[in-house]
């Protein structure tokens, strides 16, 4: 039990660093662009460049870290963002920006289900038929709480440090890149340190033996996430939450502005960026105790919180004043935080050690397909009507999606070999 609580503690400082990293640019990614002197057009093109990388090598960087091991392509993601962060600040036309936001689609897809599936393939060698939901959940509220964090920091950090950066003609926003180098440096030693992935036999120890194998491996898994039912309809829910969700993502900015009595009042947009993930935080605070007292399986959770996901969006769409759009905000993703933990418990009992990181990966790739497809479906519908009424749409694909998981059987969960020898990474 003790070398469990270790790899919980591993797991939640691995990835709530991570997730830190990330947050320090998330305020002002687009003000630096501004700052380089790019367009709004410009910036648009930017960040659909780096949603393009990540979709071709989503499912690619899974297989290799299924081939390879989950811990060598994680290291090796941090210095594809290493690479990213500072191509990006030292960019001098919009080309050497493309290339670098090129460079943290990589990083995010070499790193996208990495080490959650060294996590899942550890506990389950550590403690099988374990409780691997309590513990994802008692990560999912701390993760969210470094983002918030960082979020929070990162829309400081120019204001206080800022003017160091400006006085080598950086401008102001570099700052946050420079302390993002910093910390992934400090990221890359402890996960070198700390991570201790047992090898499966079916993995080679040779980087070329692996890129060998990942065409294989690649195809074998996008047939099994196809052809077996139960992954297929979780597949489906993600693709729907990433529908959802990429509409609330792009327009709560402009709903609150228009919500706002005068556009002086900026300091809310943070407390709603750093309020979300506080209250997904809380959300998977929440969950241990509500699925112990509901006493229902997964897939039944599920349903209920993917219908008031659903239910929030059309009262969250009919706000009109900023205290109510608040406060229904942050319960909605305080109930988004809810359903993490039981719907990653659930997706990983259907996989197995050999396709686990793949299919993370197909995933993460349904994800982003539901969030491209939903761009585009937003944008015609709150030009041509308004922010509410795509919101009202998402409602009712939200409520819709949440009946898939009555597919998905929780006995449905695939025997893991012993595997018949192991090396330590």
């Amino acid at each position: 039990m003790k070398s469990v609580s270790r790899l919980l503690l591993v797991y939640i400082i691995n990835q709530s660093l991570h997730w830190f990293i990330i947050g320090l640019i998330l305020p002002v990614s687009s003000l630096f662009m501004l700052e380089k002197g790019n367009n709004l057009q410009e910036i648009g093109l930017i960040f659909a460049v780096s949603s393009a990388a990540v979709l071709l090598l989503e499912l690619p960087t899974g297989g290799l870290s299924d081939a390879l091991g989950r811990k060598r392509v994680y290291l090796l993601s941090l210095l594809f963002l290493l690479g990213a962060v500072l191509l990006v600040m030292i960019s001098w036309n919009l080309v050497t920006l493309l290339l670098g936001y090129v460079l943290f689609g990589a990083a995010r897809a070499l790193s996208s289900g990495s080490i959650d599936a060294w996590f899942v393939d550890e506990f389950n060698r550590l403690e099988p038929g374990g409780d691997l939901n309590s513990k994802l959940a008692k990560a999912n509220i701390y993760i969210p709480l470094a983002m918030g964090l960082s979020a929070l920091a990162g829309g400081a950090l120019p204001d206080v440090l800022g003017s160091y950066t400006s006085h080598f003609g950086a401008g102001i926003y570099s700052i946050n890149f420079i302390a993002m180098a910093i910390i992934i440096a400090v990221q890359y030693v402890l996960t070198a340190k700390l991570v201790i992935e047992k090898v499966h036999t079916s993995r080679s120890a040779r980087m070329t033996d692996g890129f060998r194998q990942l065409p294989q491996l690649v195809s074998d898994s996008v047939r099994y996430g196809i052809k077996q039912v139960a992954v297929f309809m979780l597949l489906l829910t993600t693709f729907a939450w990433g529908f959802a969700f990429s509409g609330l993502e792009t327009y709560w900015q402009p709903q609150v502005k228009d919500l706002l009595v005068t556009d002086s009042a900026t300091w809310v947009y943070g407390l709603l960026t750093a309020g979300y993930f506080i209250s997904a935080s809380i959300g998977g605070l929440f969950i241990g105790p509500v699925a112990r007292w509901l006493n229902i399986p997964f897939r039944t959770l599920l349903l209920a919180v993917r219908v008031l996901l659903g239910i929030l969006f059309l009262i969250l769409a009919a706000q009109s004043t900023v205290v109510g759009f608040t406060v229904f905000y942050f319960v909605l993703f305080m109930t988004n935080g809810m359903a993490s933990s039981p719907d990653a418990t659930l997706f990983n009992e259907q996989l197995d050690e050999s396709n686990r990181s793949t299919m993370q990966s197909l995933s993460s790739l349904f994800l982003q397909l539901g969030g491209l497809i939903g761009s585009f479906v937003h944008g015609f519908i709150a030009q041509n009507a308004s922010i509410s009424v795509t919101w009202y749409v998402t409602g009712g694909v939200l409520i819709a999606s949440g009946f898939l998981y009555m597919n998905v059987r929780a006995d449905a969960k695939n025997t893991v070999s012993p595997a018949a020898g192991e090396i330590s990474s």
